[in-house]
C-alpha cells in the first residue's frame, strides 16, 4: 500500500509512471471530475480506467472486505472525507472472486483504519485488503453519520504498468 497526497511532489516523483499519471490527471481535472456523473471513464492512457463515485459514507457493517488480483487501485479523494479499514490478505479468508469485475470478497479481522481527506491518495496492491467508503465516526455534532464524498478509483492493469519513463 502507498499513502500520499496529490500535493506531495517529492514522494510522488518516486512513484511508478502510471501512478503519477493518475495523480496528475486527478489534480489537473478536479473541476471536470466534480461535474461528471458516477461511472467509468477512459482517461486515454495505457488502458487506465477511472471509476468515479459520488456517494454517502456507510457504517462498517454495510460494506465488505475487498481486494483485486489483476488491477492496482489508485484511490484519490476529490472532495470529502472517509474512513478506510485496512488488512492484509494473509489475515483473511477468501469468500468469492468475480474475475470479470476483478473483485475478491474476503472475511477477516481489521488491522487498522485510515482517514482519507480531500487530496489524499491510497494505492492498493493485491495483498492490500480494504473496506472503503466508511463513516469517520458514528455521530457528529448534528447527529448525522453519513457524509457525501467524491472519489475516483483508477484501475491500472498490473501486468501492463509502466514503471519509469519508457
Amino acid at each position: 500500500m502507498i499513502i500520499t497526497n496529490v500535493n506531495n511532489e517529492i514522494q510522488n516523483k518516486s512513484l511508478a509512471k502510471d501512478i503519477r499519471f493518475c495523480i496528475e490527471f486527478a489534480k489537473k481535472n478536479e473541476n471536470k471530475i466534480l461535474s461528471l456523473v458516477n461511472g467509468s471513464y477512459d482517461v486515454g492512457y495505457n488502458n487506465i480506467k477511472m471509476n468515479l463515485g459520488k456517494y454517502f459514507t456507510k457504517s462498517e457493517n454495510e460494506k465488505f472486505w475487498e481486494s483485486h488480483k489483476k488491477y492496482l487501485d489508485v484511490q484519490i479523494m476529490i472532495n470529502g472525507n472517509e474512513k478506510v479499514a485496512i488488512s492484509n490478505i494473509r489475515n483473511m479468508e477468501v469468500k468469492s472472486f468475480d474475475s470479470e469485475k476483478d473483485l475478491v470478497i474476503l472475511e477477516g479481522e481489521k488491522e487498522f483504519d485510515l482517514v482519507m481527506r480531500t487530496g489524499d491518495v491510497l494505492v492498493f496492491f493485491p495483498n492490500d485488503v480494504h473496506k472503503p467508503e466508511l463513516n469517520i465516526s458514528e455521530t457528529d455534532n448534528s447527529g448525522s453519520i453519513r457524509k457525501i464524498v467524491t472519489k475516483v478509483v483508477f484501475k491500472i492493469e498490473i501486468d501492463k504498468i509502466r514503471m519509469f519513463n519508457k
